[in-house]
């Protein structure tokens, strides 16, 4: 769903294709001058497919969706994994980046880290109360508010409010989720042909255009034609 998770999706997607259909394939002798890729269909496809998004409703749906899931985990472990998993923190070094800021960038964690320890953790069941937004003092973003209704193991029950900022750009978003660009190490593109890989490549790497995808516009997306079996 974000971007440090696109490359894994997609490539899980091609591993996914190729399996279902290397068994029917034949294998062709490799052309020493391949032939050009096509790239208008594929941009065609993700003309009608891709998210349109602002960095409003991406927040809005990160609280309103996954957030409440942080205060269910089982223990702290689990709580640390799934709080890597909703910022876009997925390799070695951004985990113990966010360990390391815990009093300052990630607060919240912190918090619920406490909680955790205090047994007030895990909630037996948790549901949104509201999330509204508006402007943030700066005018450069919105901040968005979301209270969380904990219903907690003695059966009492406990309000958490979560206030996170979003700033109007994608590339800066927050800094509690990790948004270096994929394809940011990508050569800078010498003719058309490259400067149209390059689009390619970082419009496709979305997993929530992939998910829209038919399978054979996932074919076509990754160079592979469907395979008659009759």
């Amino acid at each position: 769903m974000y971007k440090k998770l696109k490359l894994f999706i997609l490539l899980s997607a091609v591993s996914i294709v190729g399996c279902s259909t290397s068994n029917n394939a034949v294998a062709k002798p490799e052309s020493p001058h391949p032939t050009p890729v096509e790239y208008s269909k594929k941009l065609e496809i993700l003309d009608r497919l891709e998210n349109h998004d602002s960095t409003l409703s991406r927040m809005t749906e990160i609280l309103a969706i996954e957030w409440h899931h942080l205060f269910t985990q089982k223990n702290e472990e689990d709580l640390w994994n799934t709080y890597f998993y909703l910022t876009w923190n997925l390799r070695p070094d951004e985990k113990e980046r966010v360990k390391s800021e815990l009093s300052t960038t990630h607060k919240e964690l912190a918090t619920y880290l406490d909680m955790q320890k205090q047994g007030i953790l895990p909630a037996k069941e948790v549901s949104i109360k509201n999330i509204m937004a508006e402007r943030n003092p700066n005018n450069d973003g919105y901040l968005v508010k979301a209270s969380y209704l904990l219903t907690l193991k003695d059966g009492t029950t406990k309000e958490v409010r979560v206030e996170l900022n979003a700033d109007d750009y994608m590339e800066t978003f927050n800094p509690r989720f990790n948004t270096i660009a994929t394809g940011e190490n990508l050569p800078e593109p010498k003719n058309e042909q490259e400067r149209l890989r390059r689009e390619f490549i970082l419009r496709a790497l979305d997993y929530n255009v992939i998910k829209k995808m038919t399978y054979d516009e996932i074919l076509e997306m990754i160079d592979m034609k469907s395979v008659d079996t009759k």
